[in-house]
Parts: structure tokens; sequence; C-alpha cells
């Protein structure tokens, strides 16, 4: 009777433990398919993430480009009027003096010919170069040659007013020379200097005292 009793459990106990193995062999089976579905899953997820990341950055450029538009349109709209105004004020302007240089040439001339001549005004001093600073950059133009730019150069520091004087370039007959000064001078004093020392004529082609900058040229014979 015991063994009878007996048998039924064994029975059962078999048959549960075939159904946990089997068990176990599913989950087994089926774990690399779970792990690959949760790996695709979290893949989607971030490859959803990157595109909304990118349609984000692309709408912001896209923003950006039409509030640069609208702006770029905004200026040159105001362009065109400012250039509108400018022309009629232009229109007017020429207007108005037409008129007036018709009403000059239609006046009779009431004042009294005189056959005195009016005197010129008195033109007003030559600026000297003043000391000082970097000194004078004197340029000139159509030296001759070397040995009349060692002359100039000679006759510039001979001069009273002159402490000292360097060539700085001199190529194809045109030299510039650095003059330090140590009491004013006017260019056509300069030029005069010069042309005594040289035996040549030197004129004055620009004298600009307020930037230190003077150009003399010589004359050909």
């Amino acid at each position: 009777m015991a063994e009878s009793t007996d048998r039924p459990v064994e029975e059962s106990t078999r048959k549960a433990a075939e159904l946990l193995m089997q068990a176990l062999d599913e989950l087994q089976r089926n774990s690399p398919a779970a792990q690959a579905t949760l790996q695709a899953r979290d893949e989607l997820v971030a490859t959803r993430t990157a595109l909304q990341q990118l349609a984000a950055r692309f709408e912001q450029q896209i923003v950006a480009e039409t509030e640069q538009r609208i702006m770029l349109a905004g200026q040159l709209t105001s362009l065109a009027t400012s250039l509108d105004r400018l022309v009629s004020h232009l229109q007017d302007l020429g207007d108005l003096m037409g008129g007036v240089i018709e009403r000059i040439n239609e006046a009779p001339s009431l004042a009294p010919v005189s056959s005195t001549p009016e005197p010129k005004p008195s033109e007003p001093p030559e600026p000297p170069f003043l000391p000082g600073g970097e000194g004078v950059s004197l340029a000139i133009s159509g030296v001759p040659g070397f040995q009349v730019l060692m002359d100039i150069q000679k006759a510039l520091v001979g001069m009273e007013q002159v402490v000292g004087a360097s060539v700085e370039r001199f190529q194809e007959g045109d030299s510039r020379i650095l003059v330090h000064l140590n009491a004013p001078l006017r260019a056509t004093d300069l030029a005069a200097d010069l042309r005594t020392a040289t035996g040549q004529t030197l004129v004055v082609e620009e004298s600009r005292p307020g930037l230190m900058s003077l150009r003399l040229r010589f004359l050909a014979s």
C-alpha cells in the first residue's frame, strides 16, 4: 500500500522537474532574441533622437535665414527710398540753380564800371615746417644722378635750420630724404638753397607742413 502511494508522488515530481527543465530551455533560447530586441529598440530610440535634433537644427537655420532675408529686404527698401529722395532733392536743386542763373542774366548791371583795377588780396604767409617729430619726409623727383643726390644731402646738412639729413631711397631718379630740423623752415627757402647748391632748377610740387611732407622736382635744363 505504501509503494502504491509513493509512486504517484514520484511521477508528479518527475513531471514537474521536466516542466522546469523545459521552461529553463525556453528561457535560454529566448534570451538572445530578447537582448537583440532590446538592442534594436535602443538603436531605434537613439536614431529617433538624432533625427529630432537634426530637424531642430534645420528649423533653427531656416528661421535665421528667413530673418536675414527680412532684414536685408528692409535695408534695401530704405536704401531705395533714400536714393529716391536724393534724386528728388538734386532735381529741385537743379531747378533752383537754373532759376537763379536766369534771374542773374536778366538783371541789369547797376554797378558802375571802374577803370581802376581792384587790388588783389594779399596771399597768406607760407606756413613753415616746424622742428620735432620724426622729421620732414622730403621726396625729390627727376634727380639727374647719384652725385647730385649727394650734393643735395650736403646742402641740406649745411643749412642752419637742419640738424641731419639721411637718404632713405634712390631709384630711377626718385629719392626720399628724411630731414630733421632745429628751427622753422619754409619749402620755398629750402628749394632756393638747393637750387643754389646744385646749380639746377627745383620747384615745389607739394608742401604739407601739417603732415611733415614735402615734394620737390628737378626741371630739365
